[in-house]
């Protein structure tokens, strides 16, 4: 009797400690990503709620009817199952002289609602049972069902495995590896989050890399990777937008040092008091002094893969080398006022240029002085030749492909020569675009200031405009700006209307085409703009920054979005 009631109580600990755990506790180590989901019922019902919106735009009334009934079916499944928790992981699985293969396991909550459901899926014959849980082999996956978990896997180990942990076996777990609980746990608990191990990928890719004589041409790949350490994100909806957090545990043992060193950077802001307050976005980011030169270590790598010839001719990698010694520290990247109406008007591919530029902090502002003419005519040299090259590969590619076309039977001369007419008419207006960009720069209170077009730059050095350190709403987003890896600010974006989506939908649609087409495509693309414009003029703007402590970069953000009508 009494080994009965020591049995019980055992078994009665290990169920209740399997069911109260994190699902993902419960992984075997060694995981190479996993995507999870906790108490994300609230996210369910705000994203159904924008999938309804959409439908009732674009469907009929019938039609909208039957999907959102559809639609509220699923949507209680899903919050009765991944609502509550759910984990999906990829692992690499195989023996020391195999080749490793990425394998799935997913894990599923479930109550009596979605339980039944869950059940009527999975095939009942007889399987193997691993304590308490049984599972069968079906459609080439390995799925079961108890205890109020719905799990599965592609591979019959990594399951086995998994259920031993959940009845009780001690063997290493994935959040007792800190390569795992560092990252999330300073993400903190989100309803989706995310984990990235590029360290755990570089090395199954060196591993499987060395049965073939791992080429140097692949190591410095293989050893940034491994570099990236570990990453996790996750965001958790508000009725008034969203949060998000992420962590990046760079790898400090990594071999490429630059890189951790470029990924670790901080700096003290102060490119806010340059930028006009009018911007629609910032992206700012801390930029080590040696970045640039990092970077042309890897476009002196792929330089001999550019079949345009572009990084030959601009000497880009030399360039981007000079400079560092002369930038560093502050980068960003502004989408002044009027970027987001030129990108939606769509009437001039480069039109966005005009609202674009990048602001760099100059270290040395005589060497910066000095290097720039030079940088800029190459570039722009490089950028005017560029036309050329592309054209006569697309020409010899394309002319080689209509001709064989032609010499099948598949095309007359009347259609070989029209398509021929069209390829030229076609290089005729690339060129004209690409002819229209060229690098210009200024520099101004101790920053770099460039852009690909004139009126871009001229309204950056613009007088007597008001600054973004000074505006109200850039103040209130209460950004620490000093110490800092980066940020981002955008604010809420003009509204777009149906009418200006459909003129970018139409835009290109054949000048000859019959009205009764138009008609055909106007029936087609009004309710798609309709929903489109509803849910860009929900989006009210963002804020992000990112600190750094030790090898560990923690971001925060916050985006505005209405989620009810």
């Amino acid at each position: 009797m009494k080994k009965l009631l020591t049995l019980t109580l055992l078994l009665t600990s290990v169920n209740a400690g399997a069911q109260s755990a994190r699902l993902a506790d419960q992984l075997p180590a060694g995981a190479l990503l996993t995507l999870e989901t906790h108490d994300a019922g609230g996210a369910l019902d705000r994203f159904a709620g924008l999938l309804t919106s959409v439908m009732k735009n674009v469907g009929s009334p019938q039609e909208s009817q039957g999907m959102l009934t559809d639609l509220g079916g699923m949507q209680q499944i899903l919050k009765s199952s991944i609502g509550k928790e759910a984990v999906l992981g990829v692992f690499s699985v195989g023996a020391a002289q195999q080749t490793f293969e990425p394998q799935l396991l997913a894990v599923t909550r479930v109550d009596e609602f979605s339980s039944e459901f869950f059940r009527s899926m999975i095939t009942k014959k007889p399987g193997a049972k691993v304590g308490l849980y049984p599972f069968v082999r079906q459609d080439g996956l390995f799925v079961g069902q108890a205890r109020e978990l719905v799990y599965l896997s592609s591979d019959k180990t990594l399951l086995m495995n998994y259920l031993a942990r959940l009845s009780g076996k001690v063997a290493p777990r994935l959040n007792r590896s800190a390569t795992y609980s560092v990252p999330m746990q300073a993400t903190g608990p989100q309803e989706l989050s995310l984990f990235f191990n590029f360290s755990g990928m570089a090395k199954l890719a060196r591993t499987q890399l060395a049965r073939v004589l791992l080429p140097r041409l692949l190591s410095p790949v293989v050893d940034a990777l491994d570099t990236l350490g570990q990453y996790a994100a996750g965001f958790s909806t508000t009725p008034g937008g969203l949060t998000a957090q992420s962590a990046h545990a760079a790898n400090p043992y990594g071999k490429d040092t630059p890189l951790y060193r470029i990924l670790t950077h901080r700096s003290d802001f102060g490119v806010q008091a340059l930028i006009p307050a009018s911007a629609e976005s910032v992206v700012a980011r801390a930029c080590a002094p040696e970045q640039n030169a990092y970077t042309a270590r890897w476009l002196t790598r792929i330089d001999l893969f550019d079949p345009f010839g572009f990084l030959t001719d601009s000497q880009l990698a030399s360039h981007l080398e000079q400079s560092s010694r002369y930038l560093g520290d502050e980068c960003a990247q502004v989408s002044l006022a009027g970027g987001m109406a030129a990108a939606i008007d769509g009437s001039d591919p480069l039109k966005s240029f005009d609202y674009s530029v990048t602001y760099q902090k100059v270290s040395d502002m005589q060497a910066a002085r000095a290097a720039m003419p030079e940088y800029a005519a190459s570039l722009n040299q490089a950028i005017a030749a560029l036309p050329k090259s592309l054209g006569a590969l697309m020409k010899s590619a394309n002319a080689a492909s209509l001709q064989g076309l032609a010499e099948e039977g598949g095309m007359s001369a009347l259609t070989f020569g029209a398509a021929t007419s069209g390829l030229a008419q076609s290089m005729q207006q690339i060129d004209a675009l690409l002819g229209r960009l060229k690098l210009v720069y200024a520099f101004k209170d101790g920053y770099l200031i460039t852009a690909y077009s004139p009126a871009a730059l001229a309204a950056a050095l613009a007088d007597n405009v008001a600054r973004l350190a000074d505006a109200a709403d850039f103040q209130a987003a209460n950004l620490n700006l000093g110490a800092s890896a980066g940020w981002q600010y955008a604010r809420a974006p003009q509204k777009v209307t149906s009418a200006q989506l459909m003129k970018l939908f139409t835009r290109n649609l054949p000048a000859n085409s019959s009205s009764r087409d138009q008609q055909e495509m106007n029936s087609v693309f009004k309710p798609v703009a309709s929903a489109a414009s509803d849910l860009i003029n929900r989006y009210g703007g963002m804020s992000s920054q990112s600190s750094v402590m030790n090898n560990l970069v923690t971001s925060q953000s916050s985006v505005v979005y209405r989620w009810g009508k």
